[in-house]
């Protein structure tokens, strides 16, 4: 079976096949074009999201997003932003996940300064580390490829020219489109890094529509973006991801195609909001 159908971002994101092109020379997305920043974050720490993962009608496992901290350390003042995915039990003779993906993102600016992708999906096992490093205008990025016993198959390490003005990678792409005003705005451009590309990352928006999951009934928009990323949504057609349609743009559903059948992550759980939603249908 080929790897990387039941992995997240829902990195997530989460956070999926080729662009369309990369942008010239890193160039950063116009932004002009781009609707404003939110005066408020939509999300607070101690965000934590779940969701039921479903491969047809078949529950697969589960996966959850989370905000766990705001640190000042070695990679500067920044959001710890998490996506993991598990298959579950009954799922693992089948095909067993146990994935981690880390964004470290600058407080102010939401910018991606440094990213880790922990990969355990079958046989396959893969860790990527990136660094951001705007003063240099590169991404430092190292690629492992684990065989049995965690022993290195294969490691790589190169450097991506990227806009000193910030990039995103896949998971924190998604928590930065939440802090748009969507309001009127039928397409947003994300400048994304994903391993030797940089790229405008397109997300058409459209709604709102009524998407009822476990966690309740919610107005929402549907984006549908072309993400470049391993994961859950490395996908063969279309990503529909829905999001309440108010202030908090949390993120209530999501699908996409893959080789065989299609994938669904639906929110079961909702926890550490502490504001009332307001796109939630009683």
């Amino acid at each position: 079976m080929k790897r990387n159908f039941l992995v997240i971002p829902l990195t997530v994101m989460l956070l999926i096949a080729l662009l369309p092109r990369p942008l010239l020379k890193a160039q950063a997305a116009d932004s002009s074009t781009q609707p404003y920043l939110v005066s408020e974050l939509p999300f607070e720490i101690g965000e934590r999201l779940v969701f039921k993962l479903r491969y047809g009608f078949i529950a697969a496992g589960q996966a959850e997003m989370k905000v766990l901290a705001l640190k000042n350390n070695g990679f500067g003042h920044y959001y710890h932003i998490q996506s993991t995915a598990r298959s579950s039990r009954s799922f693992d003779w089948f095909y067993k996940v146990r994935d981690v993906v880390n964004s470290y993102m600058d407080a102010k600016r939401l910018y991606s300064i440094h990213f880790e992708k922990l990969l355990r999906e079958g046989g396959y096992k893969a860790d990527t580390f990136v660094d951001y490093v705007y003063q240099d205008s590169v991404a430092r990025v190292k690629f492992l490829r684990y065989k049995d016993g965690m022993k290195i198959k294969k490691k790589e390490a190169y450097e991506v020219k990227i806009p000193p003005t910030g990039v995103f990678d896949a998971l924190s792409a998604f928590y930065y489109i939440r802090t748009l005003d969507l309001n009127g705005v039928d397409t947003v451009f994300v400048p994304t890094h994903e391993k030797l590309k940089v790229y405008n990352l397109p997300v058409i928006i459209s709604g709102p529509e009524i998407v009822k999951v476990k966690a309740g009934k919610f107005r929402c928009w549907r984006l549908v973006p072309a993400l470049l990323e391993e994961g859950i949504f490395k996908h063969e057609g279309k990503i529909n991801i829905w999001l309440t349609d108010d202030g908090l743009k949390i993120p209530v559903k999501m699908t996409t195609k893959v080789i065989v059948g299609h994938i669904t992550a639906e929110l079961i759980k909702i926890s550490g909001v502490s504001k009332a939603i307001p796109a939630k249908v009683e």
